[in-house]
């Protein structure tokens, strides 16, 4: 079983996590390329393998894997409160 810390944080500090993710994901993703591994990543909706000699191939096309969602508009409204008389 995991255990988790508390941890307080502001609001500054939470809005820094998804950059700080990007900057990580990154700097993981060049390390990768140094240690001259296969790298698989997604370029331009299709699924790309960077092979140690900095060979590109192309493993297979992920544009039907993008979906624009469809959203509802409805309009939400309050209920009016009614008095109740006794």
């Amino acid at each position: 079983m995991t255990a988790f810390t508390v941890m307080k944080t502001s609001v500054r500090e939470e809005a820094m996590i998804p950059k700080l993710a990007v900057e990580a994901f990154a700097h993981a993703f060049e390390q990768a390329q140094v240690l001259s591994v296969d790298v698989i990543y997604v370029d331009a909706q299709q699924l790309v393998q960077k092979n140690k000699d900095g060979e590109v191939t192309i493993l297979k096309d992920l544009s039907d894997a993008y979906v624009v969602p469809k959203l509802k508009h409805t309009v939400l409204r309050r209920n009016k409160k009614h008095e109740v008389m006794a």
